[in-house]
């Protein structure tokens, strides 16, 4: 069973030990809610509860030196890799200020976030798995609630944040863009089914939380989620080799019968941008997949002369015939940073990637959450410029969290009950039943 340290028991130290734990859940509970903050700079409410998480662990002398056990070395040299291929790029084309900024971006998300959520406290761990769901389902249980409660134009949506509701009536939410707000509730699915089935939580809460994400998924009307988060669940249920239970299926299919019966329709964008697309097979009907493409070969014709040294931070916009930057970060950092910062991303994500797949000779639950939350990621990195802002890398670390307890030789975090105490896990087929 874990045993806090004496110097967590008693004293200042331990004080403000206790007081992160809260803090720095809190800062996961709104890491989704980026639309909460005083500028156009990305420096969020969420942010400013981690720094305060952190000044407190610093305080409590508390910090870990490998958050990530062994993979620590690595993570942190591919990390400096990347930003170095970024910042040879910047500094060859006068942008070196550019580069201070995204710098500053990966490393609070890449170096000071894994030192802050990759407890080795299970208890913690589960408080900041907990916090994550429960931030993701309040945020898109309002949005549903104002989606079909209140009837106001796209600008009087506005006050809630931009684009809460798009002018085409896609749920953005507090992140501010529909594609985004679908991720983040993919990126929640994996967290939802790993806790039920270490009941961590309850049969009930399991299926308002899945009833909420999926209706926001459908008011997000994106493409990109709906089928990343069909292949979350996929990976998951064959990773961990559960399925679902025979009520579960009845359930859902009448759910389904009942919805066809009462002529129930679904939401006009839905209808509009995901529905032919995925009747049809034909992708070009998806919403901005075309000029997305269109951003991708251009990207293609840059990158053939960035092999060594990329065309500096910020600059794809610069030279762009769109004026933006392409999204997928595989390409952007090839283009800006050159090979150097490509290969550093590369083989993080790979690094990520190795790590799931190491977990699962030792505990199959943890995999299957690091394999879904990752591959969440990777569909996304292929639309999306840079990745670091915390709705995406928060989920990711936390993730990792039981996969990288398993490879360090740690006990599981599936070993651990809702107060923290080590009981024997039950088997996964027994505990799909109660789903």
């Amino acid at each position: 069973m874990y045993r806090p340290p004496p110097d967590e028991v008693f004293g200042l130290p331990a004080f403000a030990w206790r007081l992160s734990a809260p803090i720095i859940a809190a800062g996961v509970f709104l890491a989704s809610y980026i639309s909460w903050r005083p500028a156009d700079m990305l420096f969020t409410l969420s942010d400013a509860l981690f720094l305060a998480g952190a000044g407190l662990i610093l305080l409590a002398r508390r910090m870990p030196a490998q958050p990530l056990g062994p993979l620590t070395t690595p993570w942190l040299l591919l990390t400096g890799l990347m930003l170095t291929g970024l910042f040879i790029g910047s500094a060859a084309h006068g942008v070196a200020d550019r580069w201070l900024i995204v710098a500053m971006q990966y490393a609070f998300s890449l170096v000071v976030l894994p030192a802050l959520l990759l407890s080795q406290d299970p208890r913690r761990t589960l408080l900041f798995f907990k916090a994550l769901l429960a931030g993701v389902f309040c945020m898109e249980l309002f949005g549903i609630l104002l989606y079909f409660g209140y009837d106001g134009t796209y600008e009087e949506f506005r006050r809630f944040g931009p684009d809460f509701v798009t002018g085409a009536r896609r749920l953005g939410a507090f992140l501010g863009d529909a594609n985004w707000n679908a991720a983040a509730i993919t990126l929640a699915l994996p967290f939802a089914l790993f806790l039920r089935l270490r009941c961590q939580i309850s049969s009930f809460v399991f299926n308002l939380l899945m009833g909420v994400f999926l209706m926001a998924l459908i008011l997000t009307a994106s493409v990109g989620g709906i089928i990343s988060g069909t292949a979350s669940l996929i990976i998951f249920g064959v990773t961990a080799r559960v399925k679902p239970s025979a009520k579960s299926l009845v359930i859902i299919f009448t759910a389904i019968g009942l919805a066809s019966v009462s002529g129930y329709g679904m939401p006009k964008a839905f209808s509009e941008r995901v529905t032919p697309a995925l009747e049809t097979g034909d992708v070009d009907k998806a919403g901005t997949f075309v000029g997305r493409m269109d951003l991708i070969r251009e990207a293609w014709g840059i990158v053939e002369n960035t092999t060594v040294v990329g065309i500096g931070v910020d600059q794809f916009r610069e030279i762009s015939v769109e004026e933006a930057p392409v999204h997928n970060i595989f390409l952007l950092l090839w283009a800006e940073g050159g090979l150097t910062a490509l290969v550093g991303w590369f083989l993080l994500m790979l690094l990520v990637g190795a790590t799931a797949w190491l977990a699962s000779y030792r505990d199959r639950l943890a995999s299957a959450l690091a394999f879904s939350a990752f591959g969440t990621f990777i569909v996304f990195s292929n639309a999306n410029p840079h990745m670091y802002a915390r709705f995406w890398v928060v989920p990711l670390l936390l993730a990792l969290a039981p996969a990288l307890q398993a490879v360090s030789d740690q006990a599981p975090l599936s070993r651990f009950n809702r107060r923290g105490r080590e009981a024997p896990p039950a088997q996964p087929f027994e505990q799909i039943t109660a789903l």
